[in-house]
């Protein structure tokens, strides 16, 4: 490797646990794999250790390559790192943690960089958000229009279908063997020295992930009727199927 060189290792840490996420997803993974709104999401456990000099990582793009030969690209969308656990007197745990938008990494030599990666299909959104302003526009013109009645008018309207619809058309999880390739961006030179990682969905795991795909409509028809007074939230509780990496090198 050349004195210009960087050479990058990244690694997939597994965990038991699904991940904490905020947010209503799709898909998720490093063993975790749900769907919900806001399209194909994978909830990847990484690490990173560079030699030589210190690296800027300014972008990660993840190809996932079905065994059919149907390729889908994601972008990293948010960033996770967890400092420390806390455990009481009683025994319960409290994990410290930060998120973070993905504008860029350091990643320090001889220092292992350890982060929970959110990635998000970039053409998902491009579809949907034709369909999620239209919605709004709708919204907030029986809003003006109807200040007594535009929660259920905004239910029935054609705009919250195509959403609903839309959305629920997006779920791409099928059973088979998949190939995740990560590829890291940076403005300097790098060598990476791994990228290429399997894992496979079962019948069950892709069934299991289905029954998300009904709960899309209760979660934006929650987020709309919260505009009653008198409105209770439908409990939702999404499903996760938890699958197992495999490097290319212990394929």
């Amino acid at each position: 490797m050349a004195a210009s060189d960087c050479g990058m290792d990244l690694s997939c840490c597994h965990q038991a646990e699904a991940p904490d996420y905020s947010g209503p997803v799709w898909g998720g993974w490093l063993h975790n794999v749900r769907a919900t709104l806001y399209g194909p999401l994978f909830n990847i456990r990484m690490a990173f250790l560079v030699e030589n000099r210190d690296l800027i990582v300014d972008g990660l793009e993840l190809s996932l390559r079905h065994e059919d030969g149907e390729t889908r690209l994601f972008r990293w969308a948010g960033l996770g790192e967890t400092f420390s656990e806390i455990t009481d007197s009683a025994g319960n745990r409290q994990l410290v943690s930060k998120d973070q938008s993905p504008i860029a990494i350091k990643v320090v030599v001889q220092a292992l960089l350890e982060k929970f990666v959110r990635f998000q299909e970039p053409r998902f959104h491009q579809v949907d958000g034709e369909n999620t302003r239209a919605l709004a526009t709708q919204f907030n013109f029986l809003k003006q229009k109807s200040p007594d009645s535009f929660v259920p008018e905004v239910l029935l309207s054609k705009e919250y279908f195509a959403v609903v619809d839309g959305r629920q058309k997006w779920f791409t999880w099928k059973p088979g063997r998949y190939e995740l390739t990560l590829r890291p961006t940076s403005p300097q030179k790098f060598t990476l020295l791994e990228s290429t990682f399997s894992f496979e969905l079962n019948t069950t795991d892709v069934e299991h992930l289905r029954k998300n795909v009904a709960l899309l409509d209760t979660e934006i028809r929650n987020v709309i009727s919260s505009n009653l007074s008198d409105f209770k939230a439908v409990p939702i509780h999404w499903q996760w199927a938890n699958v197992k990496m495999q490097s290319r090198k212990d394929a």
